[in-house]
């Protein structure tokens, strides 16, 4: 975490550059889900394949346990670049102005 105070700036004011890396950093999350997506369904369909040739019903505690992981981390993507994140940073400032005797 940074110690820079968060201000929010509007588009319109934001320098090409943090808006460049505000894109950058947004792609690079949604390649991250991308890639663990694509590994999940491999190597469980491998996984099933294995077990199904042999006649066995193991796979499910690793689907179940990676599933759990990958639907985290889609959620947690979906909440960070979604109203959730920007709606509790603009209410948590607002508290600590409150505090600090600032409207």
């Amino acid at each position: 975490m940074s110690a820079v105070p968060y201000t929010q700036a509007s588009p319109s004011t934001e320098s090409d550059a943090a808006l460049l890396r505000r894109a950058r950093h947004r792609a690079g999350a949604r390649l991250g889900f991308r890639i663990h997506l694509l590994s999940f369904l491999a190597i469980n369909a491998g996984l099933a394949v294995i077990a199904l040739s042999r006649g066995q019903f193991w796979f499910v505690w690793p689907l179940l346990g990676w599933g759990m992981g990958l639907a985290a981390h889609g959620l947690s993507l979906a909440w960070s670049q979604g109203n959730g994140y920007q709606r509790m940073v603009e209410q948590e400032l607002a508290r600590l102005r409150e505090q600090a005797g600032r409207q």
